[in-house]
């Protein structure tokens, strides 16, 4: 094949400097590698600090930017099953974390990012085995939106958070992994309390996804406000995206036993809490980096079966780009930010 093949390229030296450029078509498939037509990309708040070289610094050559996609398989590699020509498909983020735990080797198959070439192209290879089949009820736009967020908040809510029916959840804001965090957490019978400063978004959320409890995190009591209701005892799982004096507080909000999952730093990347609060009340802080392909897949069908809709919020075509990412820096969403190369 001699085609050429349009994608958007970043060198980490700014939004402005994403570039639509040009790469050559893959001549042949490897055996375990599958051929997918891209459909949609959606947006994260990683790939503005990749965009801005503040993950990884700037990139020579660029690279092609974001991570998450969804598709359909076009061609498959002589030893692969389980997919064929027409199967829609998202992409796992990382190229070879199948299972099990993160190591040194799985961490650096990250795409979009770190070097690594990311998904917004018009057609890629990527292996079969971190491809999973796209939920049947869901549209492109929506699918593509699992693979980081929808992922992530998995991890914190189901992975890691193991949630239960009657537990409390507590996420913060209204980005794409807090929505999916309260959107699962009711899926699996919890009660769901959310922390915005925007009474037009609290407003909305209660309107669009049925969240009864919003507290103002600008009121520095709103730990306080959180154990009032729920009668006293505190949350169980927290999605926690802004780390900084938001974690020290979401921590003087949970029950005995809480399980923190630490997603983002857009508080701080520093955070200051009394040990004491952890160790008396038993509390797990756990790290959330994604996760495996098989927990992508364990997501997948979680929303099939339940016919979960990931909220998007604006949808921007591929010659907007810049526009998409521009939006997402704004913060004015609530849930998703996806580019469309249909």
């Amino acid at each position: 094949m001699n085609n050429k093949l349009q994608c958007i390229v970043t060198d980490g030296q700014g939004i402005d400097n994403l570039a639509l450029t040009e790469k050559p078509e893959t001549a042949a498939l490897s055996d375990n590698d599958v051929l997918v037509e891209v459909k949609a990309v959606s947006l994260n708040y990683r790939d503005l600090l990749v965009a801005k070289g503040l993950y990884g610094g700037s990139y020579e050559p660029p690279i092609i930017a974001c991570s998450d996609m969804s598709g359909t398989v076009l061609d498959v590699g002589s030893k692969v099953t389980g997919l064929k020509p027409g199967d829609n498909v998202i992409n796992s983020p990382f190229r070879s974390w199948l299972s099990g735990k993160m190591n040194s080797q799985k961490i650096r198959t990250f795409v979009g990012g770190l070097g690594v070439d990311g998904v917004l192209i018009e057609k890629l290879v990527y292996p079969a085995s971190a491809l999973v089949k796209m939920p049947e009820h869901m549209s492109f736009e929506e699918g593509s939106t699992l693979t980081i967020a929808g992922l992530t908040a998995w991890a914190a809510v189901m992975t890691h958070g193991k949630v239960q029916p009657g537990e409390w959840v507590l996420v913060h804001g209204t980005g794409g992994v807090s929505i999916f965090g309260a959107q699962i957490a009711k899926e699996a019978g919890a009660k769901v309390i959310l922390t915005t400063s925007s009474e037009q978004k609290a407003k909305l959320v209660k309107e669009r996804l049925g969240i009864k409890h919003i507290v103002d995190y600008r009121n520095e009591d709103w730990p306080k406000q959180v154990r009032d209701i729920t009668d006293g005892a505190g949350v169980d799982v927290v999605v926690e995206i802004a780390g900084g004096e938001t974690l020290a507080r979401s921590i003087k909000a949970c029950n005995y036993s809480a399980r923190i999952g630490i997603i983002g730093i857009l508080d701080d990347t520093y955070s200051k809490f009394k040990l004491f609060d952890v160790i008396t009340k038993q509390i797990s802080l756990r790290g959330m980096f994604m996760e495996s392909t098989k927990e992508l897949n364990a997501l997948a069908r979680f929303c099939e079966k339940n016919q979960l809709q990931p909220r998007i919020d604006k949808l921007f075509p591929f010659e907007q780009t810049i526009d998409a990412y521009k939006y997402l820096e704004s913060q004015k969403h609530i849930g998703k930010v996806v580019i469309s190369l249909q």
